[in-house]
């Protein structure tokens, strides 16, 4: 008996979280899954289909991710089109989670905590996350770092999810480039492992590296049309100046307007509200002036190569892509934000109650922008109901 009241005792403070960030998560990314809209965008039908039998995904299995959950709940006789956006969702969490790892170990607990409250509540996160599309993995650079980052501790444990989560990232359209990315910035880190691994250890990881990318391989040989998009390339040749426009909307879109798409926004809203966009480029200063390191590297090339695609392509999840790399930005102009506000005031308690005041004001109204932007006008908005006209099936 002592031993059971000794665990409860210890145990109901991370239970009490845990089911609160559930709750959470569910009010954020499952209420109203279903309803939010009036009916379906003929892209997620599209998603729908592409995923119903195994033949049709071992042809393309892009998005690979994305579609086997979508067969496994097909499988079981879930035939509706809320799969495609409850899987999505699921992903979106798994997006939150990876991304307060990343915050915390860059940038210490509570500016871990600040930027994921700005994160999971964007307007970015919720359009993709809560979109039956295969469009939430296009975050998947930082399931990369995080795992990279989660294997730095326990490194012969979680190699294996490591090596398994860089072959599914390959499957993801546009993904490989991040993959070089963080590979070519980390890779001494990733050589030091191997070097330390185990003669058996190589060779099971040798093993599962192939057996994962090697479906991918076999449907480009055998349908080499899958090539480009894996690529994240559209195929289409574009003039120099139909790449320069589309550069500049995916840059104005961060912070004066967008495309105006009704799937991923408000008629012509930015991705950033002024105070977002200001903190974000505090941080880009802070990495250009002041700090050049490994994580600059990973988010200016990370922010680059998503330019470079929506260059190339024009699509939008091009520009999804930059979403969780913006609200890191965001983090680290927050940290800097606090650290010379804290520097001036080093001992003045009201001084810091003010500056810690006013960070905590300006998250509330962040966050009730991008919320009452995405949840109340959005759906109310006249695109949208013309965008999303299918019927539920």
């Amino acid at each position: 008996m002592k031993i059971v009241t000794r665990f409860l005792l210890q145990a109901w403070r991370p239970a009490l979280v845990g089911l609160s960030l559930g709750l959470i998560a569910y009010l954020l990314y499952f209420h109203h899954l279903n309803t939010l809209t009036a009916g379906y965008a003929p892209v997620e039908a599209q998603s729908y289909q592409s995923a119903q039998t195994w033949h049709a995904v071992a042809q393309n299995p892009l998005n690979v991710p994305y579609k086997v959950p979508i067969l496994a709940l097909a499988v079981t006789n879930h035939h509706h089109l809320y799969v495609t956006r409850a899987v999505a969702a699921f992903f979106g969490v798994i997006a939150v989670i990876a991304f307060f790892y990343i915050a915390r170990a860059w940038y210490g607990l509570r500016i871990g905590l600040f930027s994921t409250l700005l994160f999971a509540t964007s307007a970015g996160l919720l359009h993709s996350a809560r979109l039956g599309t295969p469009a939430i993995l296009q975050m998947g650079l930082l399931a990369l770092v995080g795992v990279l980052l989660w294997q730095r501790h326990r490194p012969r444990l979680h190699s294996y999810l490591t090596i398994l989560v860089f072959g599914l990232a390959l499957y993801i359209p546009g993904m490989v480039w991040a993959e070089l990315l963080v590979i070519g910035l980390m890779h001494r880190a990733i050589l030091r492992h191997w070097q330390h691994a185990t003669p058996l250890h190589r060779l099971l990881g040798a093993v599962l590296a192939v057996a994962s990318v090697a479906p991918l391989f076999v449907a480009i040989a055998l349908h080499t049309h899958l090539l480009l998009p894996a690529l994240g390339l559209s195929g289409d040749l574009h003039s120099f100046r139909h790449m320069a426009s589309n550069l500049l909307t995916a840059v104005l879109s961060i912070g004066v307007h967008s495309n105006g798409n009704p799937l991923f926004w408000v008629d012509n809203v930015p991705l950033l509200n002024t105070a977002e966009l200001v903190l974000a480029a505090l941080g880009a200063y802070h990495y250009v002036r002041r700090e050049r390191s490994l994580h600059s590297l990973l988010l200016g090339g990370g922010i680059a190569i998503s330019l470079l695609l929506a260059a190339l392509n024009g699509n939008q999840t091009s520009i999804t892509s930059m979403v969780p790399l913006l609200y890191l930005l965001m983090a680290a102009g927050l940290k800097q934000f606090l650290r010379q506000w804290f520097t001036v005031f080093p001992r003045n308690p009201i001084a810091r109650a003010t500056g810690l005041t006013a960070i905590c004001l300006l998250l509330f109204f962040s966050v009730l922008y991008q919320m009452r932007s995405y949840f109340v006008a959005w759906p109310h908005n006249a695109a949208t109901h013309q965008a999303f006209r299918l019927p539920p099936t």
